[in-house]
């Protein structure tokens, strides 16, 4: 979420100082999207909410006849709520080929690994067999993230679910694949060590 929240502000959709309000009482800049930032159009604070939405929009594009195409992240936990999967079935239902799913897989979630809390796996023949093109990728190459979202849709008449294959912490040492850093805030002395790390 504060990924999204600098990208918005870089883009000039609210003053970049509001960020130092991230996270404290009566700041919009909390844990999950909400439709009180600039530049978010609706709340997905609810998991499983997010491609829900999405697959809406995708159907109103094509009813429109607009070659829109519509977008959605989510985290590899969040594909424990069924919502998910009734989104799944609806979009591959309606042939919304203009829809493409992002799945952030770094096999953590707030508690502890998916595979103890609710596994996912296999996770592509679950999608295929829900009926979606799936492909593969290197979530933290930015080169194939841009050239596969290019390549959309993978097949016509289904929609496109990328399996971004990340890191928790990716870059920083102390960070890595610990699962408290789900939601943690650091220190001023290992915010010094991770942007050293990061250069």
């Amino acid at each position: 979420m504060e990924a999204l929240n600098v990208g918005l502000a870089d883009k000039g959709f609210f003053p970049e100082e509001d960020l130092l309000t991230l996270c404290k009482y009566d700041s919009p800049y909390i844990g999950h999207p909400t439709k009180y930032v600039h530049g978010i159009e609706q709340n997905t604070g609810g998991l499983g909410h997010g491609l829900l939405m999405c697959a809406g929009m995708a159907l109103a594009a094509k009813k429109d006849h607009s070659n829109v195409k519509v977008y959605t992240i989510l985290g590899d936990g969040e594909m424990a709520e069924g919502s998910n999967w009734e989104a799944l079935m609806f979009a591959a239902h309606f042939k919304l080929d203009n829809l493409c799913a992002v799945l952030d897989d770094n096999k953590l979630q707030i508690t502890s690994s998916n595979a103890e809390v609710m596994g996912l796996e296999p996770i592509d023949k679950k999608l295929e067999a829900f009926g979606w093109a799936v492909k593969h990728v290197d979530g933290h190459n930015l080169e194939e993230l841009t050239e596969t979202f290019k390549s959309m849709p993978f097949e016509v008449g289904k929609p496109s679910f990328v399996i971004a294959h990340t890191t928790k912490g990716q870059g920083i040492s102390y960070m890595e694949n610990v699962l408290k850093w789900h939601h943690g805030v650091p220190t001023a002395e290992q915010y010094d060590l991770a942007m050293a790390e990061l250069v």
